[in-house]
Order: C-alpha cells, then sequence, then structure tokens
C-alpha cells in the first residue's frame, strides 16, 4: 500500500496508452476514472486534464 511519500510515475508509453484509452471512454466514465482514483496520482492527473479539455463537470 502506497502512502502520502510514495510517488507513481508512468512513463511516456504508459502515459500515451491512459490518454488513448481515456479518449475512447464516455464522458461520464472520464469522471469515474477520476474518481475511482480518489483524485490522486498521475491516472487521475490525465483524467483530469481529460475533463478540462472536454468540458466535463462532476
Amino acid at each position: 500500500m502506497a502512502n502520502d511519500e510514495t510517488k507513481t510515475v508512468l512513463d511516456d508509453a504508459s502515459v500515451a496508452a491512459v490518454r488513448l484509452m481515456l479518449n475512447k471512454l464516455a464522458d461520464h466514465d472520464v469522471a469515474e476514472a477520476y474518481e475511482a482514483t480518489g483524485g490522486q496520482g498521475p491516472i487521475s492527473d490525465l483524467a483530469a486534464e481529460a475533463m478540462r479539455a472536454r468540458n466535463i463537470d462532476l
């Protein structure tokens, strides 16, 4: 289990793959992906980026 001091970093290929998957999701699914991560970590950051780009509100 990660603690507050643990930082997860995705490599460039993983970032590209997550962005591709988020782009294929419906708006509500992108919001669910963000909520599922608790708003923390690299996947959450990418989901938040997608939400801003697509004007998705929680």
